[in-house]
């Protein structure tokens, strides 16, 4: 674009155009501000509204909370729930009459005058019907808010406001609970005067309320768009109104949303008045703040011609002051512009001649020595930038050769930086990723928990182990079924001072494993040899105690009452005998004979044994045998060993017109058997404890606790397992796996 103003000298032009902006700067700048400060003040009375609203809310929540309390104390009253128990379940007239009388005269004696702001109470029954009200008892209000109040769970106060004779009034529900089952039997409803509410609420000096301040007003808002007016010397009162006072209607005025806008008093924002709302707790309502700024504003009204005077006046004397000395900056400064120039063209060569001393001399030394130092700093870039693209080279390669031996580790590596943010990571390093993303759930557990509390007062080391602060620490890790061996190394701070962290896993689950298995191993020796010698040590003295009983009970008449002591000793001894056999089998102490095991057969023979047993509790026990090769490699008689013990287990579960069905099936390679039975059901606390060894849900002197962990470890040493498939009310399932016997070549 061409310059309307070519024909002119520069140093006209600077002085112009100094002039002009004075002109705007005072002109059109003061206008500006002053519609700013227009606008930032109409912003702070915004906000202190809104803040004024939030204490508004907030107090007129507390009041209404406080209120729901004492509605909640006079809910706990005996008499009023003994009165609304008996009153409900009274079949006789008379008596419900009396019953409503009395609870009538305690509501209206000794409760409705300890309350001001409560206008009447109402009683409900758990159906929603009203059993007695101190003022209305039948209107159609009260009928609908004791069919609403009974939908409630607990103490609520309606969302909406109403009037009755022109006292705007609101109703809180409580529920009244029965004095022994603890059950909600009614409701109490407790009709509030607004009037109280809010002056309740107003004498809490706040801060952000500001009585002083005249021309705000204060509106309630209900979920029904009705609106409740309260005027505004009640706000801008020296001093609140009494009890007795706040009793009273008043000035107070409830109206629907139309009535409200028609009326005049809501105005928008273009018609001068400035509003904030906000909501009061989740009662439904909102308190909304007013204000009328028109005062406030005032003080603006003049400044915008003041600031235009001002810059003209200042523009004026710019112009005479500057018009001779600018006549003489237009021709160093041309050459200034031709010399920066032919810098930006990359010649660096012109320089300007200084013929002055004054600040334009100054002004072209200056820039003849920032062109030498500009020539000089060129140089000195381009050698760096060349050894910065030898020193890349040499860092990609490094990189890459870093690259390559981390993705080769077969260990997992994890960089974080400062902030717990994952850097870098191999392939390997998958597990501990995923683990680190799991950092809170509850499958993820120490192995060898450090001194760091965990979650629920638990020590934890996996926070140790990903905070950056923390030493060098190694923690081993169970996450799902996998056991991780972590070690984690702060690494150096960097220039803020903060560190990151690398940490490596290796997943150690088959040496834990094989671990584990070696010390079961020695745990199952050492009981070997614990129950060989407490065998050998109690079986003779039980011998000689069941000679002598026996000898005893046959050398005393059958009609001696010491028969039955001896009946009790030999029972008695009975039942050691049987502990130390369990024991015995329970610690293998006893050599397995291996060989081909039909196990359709063995089941059979167990149904045929048990069935006495079952008759008598009247169970049916059935066979159910589908699998295919039922031949399984293994010693008979602890395979029948397990089966005896779930197949008893389930009859004396399944007691009384109940079945037992034993099924077999092929899956995998793997003949497995279900034991089923239409029991009750192992209650839920001890699923997870029935195969540890003597642990028992019999009663004292019916089980000893080895039947389930001796027929898991038979099943585990005939490589399979013994699992609860299903525990319910519908009965009960438990499943053996045993490894079957390759099929020979035709069969």
């Amino acid at each position: 674009m061409r310059d309307p103003l070519y024909w002119l000298s520069v140093k006209y032009k600077l002085a112009l155009g100094f002039v002009g902006l004075c002109t705007l700067a005072f002109g059109v700048g003061g206008y500006l501000m002053s519609n700013s400060a227009r606008d930032a003040l109409q912003g702070e009375i915004l906000q202190r509204l809104e803040f004024q609203s939030q204490a508004y809310a907030a107090d007129l929540h507390a009041s209404l909370e406080l209120l729901k309390r004492r509605s909640e104390d006079f809910a706990s009253d005996g008499y009023i729930r003994d009165h609304l128990a008996r009153l409900v379940t009274a079949s006789d007239g008379d008596a419900r009459a009396q019953l409503a009388t009395d609870l009538h005269r305690h509501l209206r004696v000794n409760k409705l005058p300890l309350e001001d702001a409560f206008i009447d109470l109402a009683v409900v029954s758990a159906v929603g019907e009203v059993a007695v009200a101190v003022e209305d008892a039948s209107s159609a209000a009260i009928v609908q808010l004791a069919r609403w109040s009974v939908l409630q769970d607990e103490s609520r106060s309606s969302n909406a406001l109403a009037s009755a004779g022109g006292v705007p009034f609101l109703v809180i529900t409580t529920p009244v609970y029965g004095l022994r089952s603890g059950e909600p039997i009614g409701r109490l409803l407790a009709k509030v005067r607004a009037r109280a509410w809010v002056s309740l609420a107003l004498q809490s000096q706040r801060l952000g309320r500001d009585r002083a301040v005249q021309g705000v007003g204060l509106r309630l808002h209900d979920s029904q768009d009705r609106v409740l007016l309260i005027p505004s010397e009640f706000l801008h009162a020296a001093e609140l109104p009494s009890a007795a006072a706040r009793s009273e209607s008043g000035p107070f005025r409830l109206v629907t949303g139309e009535e409200f806008n028609a009326s005049g008093i809501a105005g928008e924002q273009g018609d001068g008045i400035l509003r904030q709302e906000f909501p009061i707790g989740s009662s439904g309502w909102s308190a909304e703040v007013t204000i009328k700024p028109d005062l406030m504003m005032e003080a603006l009204s003049g400044l915008q011609s003041e600031f235009l005077l001002v810059g003209v006046i200042l523009a004026c004397f710019s112009a005479l002051l500057l018009f001779f000395p600018l006549r003489f900056l237009a021709r160093p400064l041309m050459q200034l512009r031709e010399a920066a120039l032919r810098i930006r063209e990359g010649d660096f060569s012109p320089r300007v001649e200084v013929r002055s001393g004054d600040e334009v001399g100054d002004l072209a030394e200056s820039f003849n020595l920032m062109a030498g130092a500009v020539e000089a700093r060129t140089h000195a870039l381009e050698q760096t930038a060349t050894d910065l693209r030898h020193r890349q080279n040499e860092l990609l390669t490094e990189r890459d050769r870093l690259d390559r031996v981390i993705s080769t580790m077969q260990d997992g590596l994890v960089v974080l930086n400062p902030n717990g943010e994952v850097e870098l990571s191999n392939h390997a390093a998958g597990p501990l990723l995923e683990m680190l993303q799991q950092m809170e759930a509850d499958e993820v557990v120490s192995h060898h928990p450090c001194q760091s509390p965990g979650r629920d007062g638990e020590q934890d080391c996996r926070h140790c182990l990903a905070h950056p602060d923390r030493a060098a620490r190694s923690c081993t890790l169970d996450y799902r079924d996998r056991v991780i061996d972590v070690h984690a190394t702060p690494l150096p701070a960097g220039s803020d001072g903060r560190r990151g962290r690398i940490l490596v896993g290796r997943d150690v689950t088959d040496r834990v494993s094989r671990e584990e298995g070696e010390v079961h191993q020695e745990r199952l020796a050492v009981l070997g040899e614990v129950a060989a010698v407490m065998a050998h040590e109690l079986n003779n003295p039980l011998a000689s105690i069941c000679l002598f009983n026996q000898m005893l009970g046959a050398r005393l008449p059958d009609d001696s009452e010491l028969q039955e002591n001896v009946e009790v000793i030999n029972r008695n001894a009975e039942t050691c005998k049987k502990v130390i056999g369990e024991l015995l089998g329970y610690s293998g102490a006893t050599a397995p004979e291996i060989g081909p095991v039909d196990l359709h057969e063995t089941l059979q023979d167990v149904a045929r044994f048990l069935r006495p047993l079952a008759e008598r509790n009247g169970v049916q026990v059935l066979c159910t045998l589908e699998a295919g090769h039922s031949v399984v490699h293994g010693d008979e008689v602890q395979l029948r060993q397990i089966f005896v013990n779930l197949v008893v287990n389930a009859i004396q579960a399944a007691e009384g017109d109940a079945q037992v069905e034993l099924c077999s099936d092929d899956q995998d390679g793997m003949l497995v058997v279900q034991v089923c039975d239409s029991g009750p059901g192992i209650p839920a606390p001890a699923r997870e404890q029935i195969f540890r060894p003597f642990y028992t849900t019999k009663a004292r002197g019916e089980g000893t606790g080895l039947g389930l962990s001796t027929a898991r470890r038979l099943a585990e040493l005939h490589g399979g397992g013994l699992e609860l498939i299903r525990s319910g009310p519908r009965g009960t399932i438990f499943q053996v796996r045993l490894r079957a016997m390759q099929r020979a070549a035709g069969e």
